[in-house]
Protein backbone atom coordinates (compact mmCIF):
# COMPACT_ATOMS: atom_id res chain seq x y z
CA UNK A 1 0.00 0.00 0.00
CA UNK A 2 1.66 3.62 -1.13
CA UNK A 3 2.08 6.31 1.59
CA UNK A 4 0.03 9.61 1.32
CA UNK A 5 2.32 12.42 0.13
CA UNK A 6 1.89 14.17 3.61
CA UNK A 7 3.63 11.28 4.73
CA UNK A 8 6.57 11.43 2.20
CA UNK A 9 6.85 15.46 3.08
CA UNK A 10 6.83 14.61 7.13
CA UNK A 11 9.62 11.89 6.21
CA UNK A 12 11.18 14.77 4.60
CA UNK A 13 10.88 16.81 7.51
CA UNK A 14 11.98 14.40 9.97
CA UNK A 15 15.40 14.02 8.20
CA UNK A 16 16.01 17.59 8.20
CA UNK A 17 15.14 18.08 11.70
CA UNK A 18 17.63 14.80 12.33
CA UNK A 19 20.38 16.81 10.69
CA UNK A 20 19.51 20.18 12.71
CA UNK A 21 20.22 18.32 15.53
CA UNK A 22 23.79 17.13 14.65
CA UNK A 23 23.12 13.30 13.09
CA UNK A 24 24.95 12.48 9.97
CA UNK A 25 22.36 10.18 8.99
CA UNK A 26 18.82 9.15 8.96
CA UNK A 27 17.06 6.71 7.34
CA UNK A 28 13.56 5.00 7.64
CA UNK A 29 12.74 1.05 7.89
CA UNK A 30 9.21 -0.49 7.63
CA UNK A 31 9.51 -2.93 11.17
CA UNK A 32 9.13 -6.36 10.62
CA UNK A 33 10.91 -9.73 11.71
CA UNK A 34 14.77 -9.50 11.50
CA UNK A 35 16.57 -11.11 8.42
CA UNK A 36 19.66 -12.04 10.61
CA UNK A 37 17.99 -14.67 13.03
CA UNK A 38 19.56 -17.47 11.97
CA UNK A 39 23.21 -15.95 11.78
CA UNK A 40 23.12 -14.46 15.69
CA UNK A 41 21.86 -18.49 16.62
CA UNK A 42 24.66 -19.61 14.64
CA UNK A 43 26.96 -16.92 16.65
CA UNK A 44 25.00 -17.74 19.93
CA UNK A 45 25.76 -21.25 19.27
CA UNK A 46 29.44 -21.33 18.89
CA UNK A 47 29.74 -19.27 22.15
CA UNK A 48 31.18 -16.37 20.17
CA UNK A 49 29.05 -13.98 23.06
CA UNK A 50 32.01 -15.40 25.40
CA UNK A 51 30.58 -13.62 29.24
CA UNK A 52 27.76 -11.90 27.77
CA UNK A 53 25.15 -14.65 28.07
CA UNK A 54 22.19 -12.40 28.83
CA UNK A 55 22.18 -12.31 24.66
CA UNK A 56 21.37 -16.12 24.54
CA UNK A 57 18.19 -15.77 26.88
CA UNK A 58 15.28 -17.13 24.91
CA UNK A 59 13.59 -14.22 25.64
CA UNK A 60 16.58 -11.79 24.74
CA UNK A 61 17.05 -13.49 21.11
CA UNK A 62 13.07 -13.51 20.01
CA UNK A 63 13.25 -9.54 20.65
CA UNK A 64 15.55 -9.30 18.36
CA UNK A 65 14.02 -11.27 16.24
CA UNK A 66 10.89 -8.94 15.77
CA UNK A 67 11.31 -5.93 17.00
CA UNK A 68 7.48 -5.56 17.42
CA UNK A 69 7.90 -8.31 20.63
CA UNK A 70 9.56 -5.16 21.80
CA UNK A 71 6.98 -2.43 20.77
CA UNK A 72 3.92 -4.30 19.70
CA UNK A 73 2.62 -1.37 17.50
CA UNK A 74 6.06 -0.78 15.67
CA UNK A 75 5.19 -0.05 12.74
CA UNK A 76 8.93 2.06 11.66
CA UNK A 77 12.21 2.19 12.90
CA UNK A 78 14.35 5.63 12.58
CA UNK A 79 17.58 5.12 12.30
CA UNK A 80 20.44 8.01 12.81
CA UNK A 81 24.39 8.23 13.01
CA UNK A 82 26.41 10.47 15.08
CA UNK A 83 29.93 10.85 14.18
CA UNK A 84 32.24 10.69 16.76
CA UNK A 85 36.15 10.55 15.61
CA UNK A 86 38.54 12.63 17.28
CA UNK A 87 42.35 12.44 16.37
CA UNK A 88 43.49 14.66 19.58
CA UNK A 89 46.43 13.62 21.32
CA UNK A 90 46.17 13.07 24.97
CA UNK A 91 49.15 11.83 27.23
CA UNK A 92 48.52 8.01 26.32
CA UNK A 93 51.48 6.64 28.96
CA UNK A 94 49.72 8.28 32.12
CA UNK A 95 46.16 6.98 30.63
CA UNK A 96 46.79 4.09 28.61
CA UNK A 97 45.02 4.03 25.13
CA UNK A 98 41.31 4.51 24.92
CA UNK A 99 38.46 3.84 22.25
CA UNK A 100 38.08 6.95 20.54
CA UNK A 101 34.24 6.67 21.27
CA UNK A 102 35.24 7.50 25.24
CA UNK A 103 37.26 10.18 25.11
CA UNK A 104 34.04 12.44 25.54
CA UNK A 105 30.86 12.36 27.29
CA UNK A 106 29.02 9.23 27.52
CA UNK A 107 27.61 8.51 24.21
CA UNK A 108 24.37 7.10 25.58
CA UNK A 109 23.28 10.44 27.25
CA UNK A 110 24.19 12.32 24.28
CA UNK A 111 22.43 10.36 21.68
CA UNK A 112 19.70 9.65 23.92
CA UNK A 113 18.82 13.31 24.74
CA UNK A 114 18.78 13.84 20.93
CA UNK A 115 16.67 11.38 19.88
CA UNK A 116 14.26 11.92 22.57
CA UNK A 117 14.29 15.89 21.00
CA UNK A 118 13.81 14.24 17.68
CA UNK A 119 10.57 12.13 19.34
CA UNK A 120 9.10 15.36 20.38
CA UNK A 121 9.42 17.56 17.79
CA UNK A 122 7.96 14.51 15.60
CA UNK A 123 5.33 14.14 18.20
CA UNK A 124 4.63 17.97 17.38
CA UNK A 125 3.94 17.28 13.82
CA UNK A 126 1.88 14.41 14.44
CA UNK A 127 -0.04 11.93 17.00
CA UNK A 128 2.40 9.21 17.62
CA UNK A 129 3.74 6.63 20.43
CA UNK A 130 7.58 5.53 20.14
CA UNK A 131 11.10 4.35 22.47
CA UNK A 132 14.25 5.64 21.84
CA UNK A 133 17.19 3.70 21.86
CA UNK A 134 20.92 4.13 22.33
CA UNK A 135 22.46 0.52 22.63
CA UNK A 136 19.89 0.25 25.49
CA UNK A 137 17.78 -2.58 24.30
CA UNK A 138 17.37 -5.74 21.83
CA UNK A 139 17.57 -4.03 19.25
CA UNK A 140 19.65 -5.17 16.10
CA UNK A 141 21.45 -1.35 15.78
CA UNK A 142 23.71 -2.49 12.46
CA UNK A 143 20.87 -4.62 10.46
CA UNK A 144 18.21 -2.05 11.04
CA UNK A 145 20.41 0.94 9.99
CA UNK A 146 21.81 -1.13 7.09
CA UNK A 147 17.85 -1.85 6.46
CA UNK A 148 17.35 2.13 6.39
CA UNK A 149 20.07 2.94 3.85
CA UNK A 150 22.78 4.10 6.55
CA UNK A 151 25.86 1.55 5.22
CA UNK A 152 27.04 -1.79 5.64
CA UNK A 153 28.09 -3.80 7.68
CA UNK A 154 32.04 -4.00 7.18
CA UNK A 155 34.15 -7.33 7.77
CA UNK A 156 35.10 -5.99 10.69
CA UNK A 157 31.20 -6.54 12.17
CA UNK A 158 31.48 -2.57 12.31
CA UNK A 159 28.87 -0.99 9.84
CA UNK A 160 30.53 1.35 7.21
CA UNK A 161 29.51 4.19 5.14
CA UNK A 162 31.19 5.23 2.32
CA UNK A 163 31.16 9.30 3.40
CA UNK A 164 31.45 8.67 7.40
CA UNK A 165 33.81 5.05 7.20
CA UNK A 166 32.85 3.37 11.14
CA UNK A 167 33.97 6.56 13.47
CA UNK A 168 29.87 6.64 13.97
CA UNK A 169 26.94 5.92 16.75
CA UNK A 170 23.99 4.55 16.29
CA UNK A 171 20.75 5.08 17.83
CA UNK A 172 17.24 4.30 16.74
CA UNK A 173 13.65 5.59 17.33
CA UNK A 174 10.73 2.80 17.12
CA UNK A 175 7.61 4.19 16.16
CA UNK A 176 3.48 3.27 15.75
CA UNK A 177 3.77 5.92 13.03
CA UNK A 178 3.81 4.18 9.03
CA UNK A 179 6.20 6.27 7.04
CA UNK A 180 7.52 5.68 4.04
CA UNK A 181 11.02 3.10 4.33
CA UNK A 182 14.28 4.02 2.61
CA UNK A 183 15.82 1.42 0.19
CA UNK A 184 18.63 -0.77 2.52
CA UNK A 185 22.05 -0.02 1.66
CA UNK A 186 22.53 -3.90 0.10
CA UNK A 187 26.01 -3.53 -1.32
CA UNK A 188 29.24 -4.20 0.18
CA UNK A 189 32.13 -1.78 -0.46
CA UNK A 190 34.84 -3.82 1.48
CA UNK A 191 35.59 -5.86 -1.84
CA UNK A 192 38.77 -8.05 -1.23
CA UNK A 193 40.10 -5.64 1.61
CA UNK A 194 41.19 -7.91 4.95
CA UNK A 195 43.35 -5.12 6.40
CA UNK A 196 40.80 -5.44 9.42
CA UNK A 197 41.34 -8.89 9.87
CA UNK A 198 44.89 -9.22 9.19
CA UNK A 199 45.66 -6.52 11.85
CA UNK A 200 43.79 -7.42 14.65
CA UNK A 201 46.47 -8.90 17.16
CA UNK A 202 44.33 -11.20 19.08
CA UNK A 203 42.66 -12.92 15.89
CA UNK A 204 39.04 -12.13 17.19
CA UNK A 205 37.86 -12.26 13.63
CA UNK A 206 36.70 -16.09 12.98
CA UNK A 207 35.72 -14.90 9.43
CA UNK A 208 34.79 -12.13 7.82
CA UNK A 209 31.89 -10.37 9.63
CA UNK A 210 32.19 -12.53 12.45
CA UNK A 211 33.80 -11.60 15.61
CA UNK A 212 34.55 -14.47 18.76
CA UNK A 213 34.78 -11.62 21.55
CA UNK A 214 36.44 -14.55 23.54
CA UNK A 215 39.73 -13.03 22.04
CA UNK A 216 38.40 -9.32 21.44
CA UNK A 217 39.87 -6.61 22.91
CA UNK A 218 37.46 -4.39 23.75
CA UNK A 219 35.34 -7.23 25.22
CA UNK A 220 37.61 -7.60 27.56
CA UNK A 221 38.62 -3.97 28.38
CA UNK A 222 35.05 -3.41 28.70
CA UNK A 223 32.76 -5.96 29.12
CA UNK A 224 34.62 -8.87 30.97
CA UNK A 225 34.64 -8.79 34.74
CA UNK A 226 37.10 -11.53 35.03
CA UNK A 227 40.82 -11.70 34.33
CA UNK A 228 41.56 -12.47 30.48
CA UNK A 229 44.07 -15.31 30.30
CA UNK A 230 47.95 -14.17 30.25
CA UNK A 231 48.55 -14.87 26.58
CA UNK A 232 45.69 -13.01 25.16
CA UNK A 233 46.62 -10.08 27.70
CA UNK A 234 50.43 -9.93 26.32
CA UNK A 235 48.58 -9.06 22.95
CA UNK A 236 46.40 -6.25 24.24
CA UNK A 237 49.09 -3.50 23.71
CA UNK A 238 48.62 -0.48 26.03
CA UNK A 239 45.29 -0.49 25.29
CA UNK A 240 43.01 -0.27 28.37
CA UNK A 241 39.28 0.45 27.11
CA UNK A 242 38.21 -0.72 23.69
CA UNK A 243 40.22 -0.64 21.02
CA UNK A 244 40.22 0.87 17.44
CA UNK A 245 42.69 -1.13 15.90
CA UNK A 246 40.14 -2.77 13.55
CA UNK A 247 39.29 0.94 12.75
CA UNK A 248 42.38 2.33 12.26
CA UNK A 249 43.52 0.26 9.03
CA UNK A 250 40.41 0.53 7.37
CA UNK A 251 40.78 2.53 3.93
CA UNK A 252 37.19 3.99 4.54
CA UNK A 253 38.03 6.06 7.85
CA UNK A 254 41.27 7.21 5.69
CA UNK A 255 38.91 8.95 3.73
CA UNK A 256 36.43 10.30 6.35
CA UNK A 257 36.48 13.22 8.48
CA UNK A 258 39.71 13.42 11.32
CA UNK A 259 36.99 15.25 13.51
CA UNK A 260 33.72 15.34 14.49
CA UNK A 261 31.42 17.93 14.98
CA UNK A 262 30.14 16.82 18.52
CA UNK A 263 32.03 19.29 20.97
CA UNK A 264 30.66 16.89 23.79
CA UNK A 265 32.37 13.89 22.20
CA UNK A 266 35.87 15.15 21.50
CA UNK A 267 38.95 14.03 23.62
CA UNK A 268 38.38 15.49 27.27
CA UNK A 269 41.10 17.62 28.66
CA UNK A 270 41.65 15.38 31.74
CA UNK A 271 41.47 11.80 31.13
CA UNK A 272 41.81 9.02 33.61
CA UNK A 273 45.20 8.05 34.84
CA UNK A 274 46.17 4.77 34.84
CA UNK A 275 46.44 4.03 38.62
CA UNK A 276 42.95 5.12 38.22
CA UNK A 277 41.08 2.43 36.79
CA UNK A 278 40.33 0.45 39.41
CA UNK A 279 38.50 2.97 41.34
CA UNK A 280 35.99 3.91 38.32
CA UNK A 281 32.46 3.03 38.45
CA UNK A 282 32.33 -0.25 36.55
CA UNK A 283 29.16 1.70 34.26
Amino acid sequence: MSLSPQSHALAARLKERARELGFVACGIAAAAPSQTTSQLEKWLGNGYEAGMGWMNRPESIEKRADIRRVFPDAKSVICVALHYRTDAPYDEQKSGKIARYARGLDYHDVLTARLRELLAWLQGETPCAGRVYVDTGPILEREWAQRAGIGWVGKNTLLMSRELGSYFLLGEMVLDLELPPDAPHLQSFCGTCTRCLDACPTNAFVAPRVLDANKCISYHTIENKKLAPKDLRDKFGDWVFGCDICQEVCPWNAKSEAKSAETELWTREEMPRLEEWPQLPQE
